[in-house]
């Protein structure tokens, strides 16, 4: 499977909520990250601000949807998820958004989202084929 590159270590931060630097010579300052994006996108968007010098930028994932995760990339993540780890998506190392959705007939149905490049599934689980 070919990767792509990985996203940029700021917009990592601002989506873990951890400090951005600023990258402006010879300034330290703390640099206030807003999402910008709309809850139901895909992506995710920050504004990014240094308070002490005043710089300014938007950071933006880049959608590519295509190729979608392939079986063992998914089974990865989950496997992941379960063991209480990061699972991160193998196209841009981004972490993963596990999000739990209603489902009735009272099984487990989850959506896997990647917000840098879009990637997004819907599954229930266990899946069918564990079943006995």
């Amino acid at each position: 499977m070919a990767k792509t590159s990985h996203a940029p270590k700021a917009f990592v931060n601002a989506l873990h909520k951890d400090p951005v630097d600023c990258p402006t010579q010879g300034c330290a300052g703390p640099v206030e990250a807003i999402e910008s994006s709309q809850l139901h996108e895909r992506i995710k968007s920050f504004d990014l601000h240094c308070k002490r010098c005043g710089w300014r930028d938007h950071i933006a994932g880049q959608e590519q949807l295509d190729p979608p995760w392939d079986d063992a990339s998914l089974f990865e993540i989950i496997d992941e998820h379960l063991l209480h780890l990061q699972p991160v998506c193998p196209y841009d190392n981004v972490t993963v958004h596990f999000q739990s959705l209603p489902n009735p007939r009272r099984k487990a149905r989850y959506r896997i989202t990647c917000h840098y490049c879009g990637r997004q599934v819907e599954l229930d689980w266990p899946p069918p084929e564990t079943k006995w």
